[in-house]
């Protein structure tokens, strides 16, 4: 419980009553009534965030938040156990000392960065940081009883590891290779027996996967991949979407992920801290009596290192951070390691031993705390609401009845969490052009929407959107498409910015159209920027950029120079190394003013 308050109170004071970008709006839209996120489903997560439902008070998006800060706190609480079984090991560090260094070191990683973020959005990474830390620290209290140790911790990590399968089976699958060094000293002292029965647990835990077809049966708002059916649930749980889908970053050099993983772990833990983890790592793997400890935090610390450097790794992406939470936790315990030892040698040359290894324990985790402070300005999302100002255009004012064709799964993911929160416009419909090929979706947009069946089928046939259906859909309802680089310039032909998308104009648009359009988009940006808090928070400014980017391509290539002049200037004031953009500008300078511009080199088909 000490372990656990700090961190929540933190946690809770700095969470957002908005959802973040990335997948909070997806996830906050499956949370509303259950539903099936995108593949592997993460079943655990929509009944776990569900139960935000139940917290009679505060916004959807806030009580989702409550639950993963309340998830976090209890990851550092087991993290703190975990840790004190650790450094019982060996009896190196003396007893007052050992439990105030447990926690000040599961402090310092909860004031990460890759912890804290983890604790103040809807995600699922909390809940998997809960599930694999209990799981760790009833696998240690099994290691640490001796001859004879109790078994039945086991069968309760065991468990806890078939949740965290059901929750994000990759990050779990990581965590059985550093047990091993743990479970053979219980094959040696209890045979397999007990190693069977915890199998069996996992399996129990994997059950939870059986709620993806029941849930999908009954049809909820979110239903991606809808598995229903046998094949469509393997589709699904074996997130075949993804494997041929590895970001850019997978294919650069092993050596050169792997230095991008190891900089960022420094930044966030500090360097100090890294280098007295280093000697802790020796020191405990060179004591015969820590040396199975020191293998499995060692091994730990691998694989998720190069886990993550395997897949590819994202800077800015706190997705991809929350992959290194476990190996801060290894970090973290060979510097605790480290400084318990070299406190019990001065504390044995002190007097009044006892009383001042104590009052040295409770400093040491009273300095930890200023990890929080270090990590402040880049974790914290209180106050935060730009997802909410971004709606107006993205949703709120949209005419009625209309037609979104987006790119972008943030575009995409926002909508849905934004509907979740007020069902406001239940007359819009957002069609995720990125999405359709996921199985039984586009039937259910053609069996409520038959209208849609011709442009949704020429997509689908030829990977583009269609001039001619797009136009003949929108003398029907009023029809947007979100800019993005794979748009063509056929498309771009047909369409004039409004809200924060392009509305698709009619075979009889006239000029006067065009203006309003033009001039309805500039108010909206003013309005939106004037609303948008300062600093602008760096998730955002990524989100902005990429549509200074994209409206930079479409003027460009409707032969608006002055106005791609001046959204590219837009874009580099936030972002003044944006290479893209820069070679974009550098383009426009070159071309006639008014002469549209091949923007074929700065697009992606």
């Amino acid at each position: 419980m000490l372990a656990a308050t700090p961190p929540l109170l933190v946690y809770v004071a700095t969470a957002s009553g908005f959802a973040h970008w990335f997948d909070s709006g997806e996830l906050l839209a499956a949370a509303a009534d259950f539903g099936i996120s995108h593949p592997p489903g993460q079943p655990l997560s929509a009944i776990v965030l569900g139960a935000a439902n139940l917290i009679p008070v505060g916004a959807l998006a806030f009580r989702v938040a409550l639950i993963c800060a309340l998830l976090g706190a209890v990851a550092i609480a087991a993290l703190a156990l975990a840790f004190d079984h650790t450094l019982r090991a060996g009896e190196l560090i003396r007893e007052p000392l050992r439990f105030p260094v447990s926690v000040a070191a599961a402090w310092w990683v909860a004031g990460t960065y890759a912890w804290w973020f983890q604790a103040v959005r809807p995600e699922v990474y909390a809940l998997q940081a809960a599930l694999l830390c209990v799981a760790l620290e009833r696998l240690l209290r099994v290691a640490s009883g001796g001859d004879e140790p109790d078994v039945r911790p086991l069968y309760q990590s065991a468990l806890a590891l078939g949740l965290a399968l059901a929750n994000h089976h990759y990050l779990a699958v990581l965590a059985v290779l550093p047990a091993t060094w743990l479970l053979a000293g219980v094959w040696r002292a209890r045979g397999w027996k007990p190693l069977a029965w915890s199998a069996g647990f996992v399996g129990a835990g994997l059950l939870t996967y059986l709620y993806l077809p029941l849930r999908a049966l009954r049809e909820p708002f979110l239903n991606l991949g809808d598995p229903s059916s046998p094949g469509r649930f393997w589709w699904v749980v074996s997130a075949q979407a993804f494997q041929k889908s590895l970001a850019p970053d997978a294919f650069a050099p092993f050596g050169e992920r792997i230095a991008d993983v190891l900089l960022v772990s420094g930044e966030d833990m500090h360097v100090g801290v890294v280098v007295v983890a280093l000697l802790g790592a020796y020191f405990m793997l060179r004591v015969r009596k820590t040396r199975k400890y020191g293998l499995f935090w060692l091994t730990l610390w691998l694989v998720y290192v190069l886990g993550r450097a395997s897949i590819g790794f994202v800077h800015g992406n706190p997705d991809a951070i929350a992959y290194f939470m476990l190996s801060y936790a290894s970090l973290a315990v060979f510097a605790a390691f480290a400084i318990g030892v070299l406190l019990s040698s001065l504390a044995e040359a002190l007097p009044g031993q006892p009383r001042f290894a104590a009052m040295m324990g409770v400093t040491l985790a009273l300095l930890s705390m200023f990890q929080f402070v270090r990590s402040s300005e880049a974790s914290t999302l209180a106050g935060f609401a730009d997802t909410d100002v971004f709606d107006d255009g993205l949703r709120r004012t949209l005419p009625p009845r209309a037609v979104v064709l987006a790119h972008n799964p943030q575009t995409i993911f926002r909508f849905w969490g934004g509907e979740a929160e007020e069902a406001s416009r239940p007359d819009v419909t957002m069609v995720p052009l990125p999405l359709l090929t996921y199985p039984k979706l586009v039937e259910r947009f053609v069996e409520r929407e038959p209208e849609l069946k011709p442009l949704l089928r020429s997509y689908i046939l030829d990977a583009r959107l269609s001039p001619a259906e797009m136009q003949s859909l929108a003398a029907l309802r009023p029809v947007f498409v979100e800019m993005d680089v794979r748009v063509d310039r056929d498309t771009m032909a047909l369409v004039v910015p409004e809200q924060l998308y392009y509305r698709v104009l009619t075979a009889n648009a006239t000029d006067n159209d065009e203006a309003s359009a033009m001039r309805t988009h500039g108010e909206l940006w003013s309005r939106l920027y004037a609303r948008l808090g300062r600093p602008i928070e760096e998730h955002t400014k990524t989100q902005l950029l990429w549509r200074h980017y994209a409206d930079s391509l479409y003027f460009a290539a409707v032969g608006d120079t002055n106005a791609a002049l001046r959204t590219s200037a837009a874009g580099l004031a936030l972002n003044p190394h944006a290479q893209e953009l820069r070679l974009l500008r550098e383009a426009l300078k070159q071309t006639t003013p008014g002469e549209p511009l091949d923007v074929t080199p700065f697009t992606v088909h």
